[in-house]
């Protein structure tokens, strides 16, 4: 996705997935904690905070903490719409 731009990837907007979160959620994390030992994209609300992390051969980084419930949703549809891009998720 570094070379190419949204537009060229996905038919839908990034607002108008946003907006279908609102309705039906967020699709699950397989992790609820910073516990979880598998690779990938992590995210999870815990006392009103989304918390988003990258896992990969045991070392976590991007770490991010959201207090503003929507911040955190934005943030969390487009890493997944970008990683969905890359034909990794």
């Amino acid at each position: 996705m570094l070379d190419h731009h949204y537009s060229e990837v996905f038919t839908v907007s990034k607002e108008e997935v946003y907006a279908y979160t609102l309705i039906h959620g967020i699709p699950q994390s397989e992790s609820t904690s910073k516990q979880s030992l598998a690779e990938g994209f992590h995210y999870y609300k815990e006392e009103g905070k989304w918390y988003t992390f990258f896992r990969e051969r045991n070392y976590v980084f991007d770490e991010k903490v959201f207090v503003d419930d929507e911040s955190g949703k934005k943030y969390i549809v487009h890493t997944l719409l970008k990683l969905a891009g890359t034909g990794l998720y």
